[in-house]
């Protein structure tokens, strides 16, 4: 037994009217996505992308070292302030 039923219905005036706004809403859509410069959005993996080399300075920074230990006092004490 099979049966060939199926869940579309014709379109009605109303359908094709809501159709009508949906088109007018993307078009608005993709104007203001023109406008502020971006028309959809992509992945940049494995791709060169310019301006990507631009970036901040790296500034090492010198060491101090502190002694622990063989200093006036003894070891077991509390270290001094540092600079």
């Amino acid at each position: 037994m099979s049966f060939n039923v199926s869940n579309k219905t014709p379109p009605t005036s109303r359908d094709a009217a809501e159709g009508d706004e949906m088109d007018a809403e993307d078009d608005d859509m993709a104007a203001m996505q023109a406008m502020m410069g971006f028309g959809g959005f992509g992945t940049t993996k494995n791709k060169k992308v310019a301006g990507n080399n631009a970036g901040a300075v790296a500034k090492e920074k010198k060491t101090e070292y502190r002694q622990y230990m063989n200093r006036q006092g003894g070891f077991n004490r509390p270290l001094s302030p540092s600079r």
